[in-house]
């Protein structure tokens, strides 16, 4: 990962590949919108479960870019998302997008642990991971599409609006950098 100050700009390759990687998720995404909207039934439809499917792919991917970005500069993930910028009180950008990422990479096995034994717990990073998330959104049907909601601010649920926060929070990382 190669980031450099350009005057008040960056030049990130990341970057560039992970916004032409949303703006291609972004394409299905604004079919599945659009089909969403003239369905009468989207939900028996498969709809909101195919927009689910871009969204988590869509989070993992930006998960990628932030963990190449701190580790490229050498900052401990725990410092790395401290910075801003915050969701809520308790809960900032690159936790939120972590914690959707880790729940849409492991929902499964960890559903599979749940319904092995009964009075199952979840434990270690699976129970980090939901504590994180329920922060923003509780789990259960859509999680990932409900996060985007939250975090794109209601918006159209897409994902390439998220970019300018993404920036926002490797600039204040490249800040921080040079403190440390």
């Amino acid at each position: 990962m190669t980031v450099i100050k350009v005057g008040d700009d960056y030049a990130d390759d990341d970057f560039l590949l992970l916004s032409r990687h949303l703006n291609l998720l972004d394409f299905e995404l604004a079919r599945i919108n659009a089909a969403i909207k003239e369905s009468a039934e989207p939900d028996a439809d498969g709809l909101f479960d195919t927009g689910e499917y871009f969204i988590g792919h869509g989070l993992v991917a930006i998960q990628r870019y932030l963990t190449s970005t701190y580790a490229g500069l050498r900052i401990v993930q725990s410092v790395a998302f401290s910075v801003p910028p915050i969701v809520n009180s308790n809960l900032t950008f690159a936790e939120a997008i972590n914690a959707g990422a880790n729940y849409w990479k492991h929902l499964e096995e960890w559903f599979e642990s749940l319904n092995k034994a009964e009075n199952a717990n979840l434990k270690g990073n699976a129970l980090k991971t939901l504590e994180k998330l329920e922060i923003a959104t509780p789990w259960g049907d859509y999680t990932c599409a409900n996060l985007l909601a939250i975090l794109g601010n209601g918006k159209e649920l897409e994902l390439s609006p998220l970019l300018p926060r993404i920036a926002e929070w490797r600039n204040n990382l490249v800040s921080k950098a040079i403190q440390l």
